[in-house]
């Protein structure tokens, strides 16, 4: 049985299977999905999709400080896309998830948001978490600001200019202190 990172009331977010490389395809050959990102002119064909299911298989992720996961709407279960925790700063990871076209505005990724931060702070030791979002993404902006990220001011990553946002976690400061 796959490994699940964890469930939210509408969605499981599980480690990635070679049979996902279809579903994550459809997904992520959509030109819409990438409007906001680098692979905005760019993307994903068969291979690459391969290629990064493949390396997410090998990564073998456990624990929630850094990982990628498939993105299971229950009452379907269909993948929806994906959603992890990226290195940036040392014990400071970055937010991402990218969902299909068709699950925007359902409020899947606050509910994504939230539950990555909640778990990832139980489990895991790391510091806080950073989201970043390109100026024009106001839906993402909004949902950073929904999941309690704090936006810290604009910043060049990734060649653009992004809204930085971070959230503390509370109890690595209590522990600090």
């Amino acid at each position: 049985m796959e490994h699940r990172y964890f469930e939210t009331e509408r969605l499981i977010v599980r480690e990635w299977l070679l049979e996902d490389i279809a579903s994550l395809f459809r997904i992520m050959s959509d030109p819409h999905v990438h409007t906001y990102t680098k692979d905005k002119n760019n993307p994903w064909d068969m291979q690459r999709t391969e290629k990064y299911i493949q390396f997410m298989i090998k990564k073998a992720f456990k624990s929630l400080d850094n990982y990628h996961g498939a993105v299971i709407e229950k009452e379907t279960n269909q993948i929806i896309g994906l959603c992890g925790l990226n290195p940036y700063k040392e014990n400071e990871p970055e937010i991402e998830w990218k969902l299909g076209v068709s699950f925007w505005g359902k409020g899947y990724a606050t509910e994504l948001g939230k539950q990555i931060i909640k778990e990832a702070f139980a489990t895991t030791s790391i510091k806080g978490i950073y989201g970043m979002a390109q100026l024009g993404n106001t839906a993402s902006r909004r949902v950073l600001e929904k999941i309690g990220m704090d936006y810290l001011g604009n910043q060049v990553f990734r060649d653009c200019e992004d809204a930085f946002y971070y959230i503390p976690n509370l109890r690595y400061e209590d522990v600090k202190e």
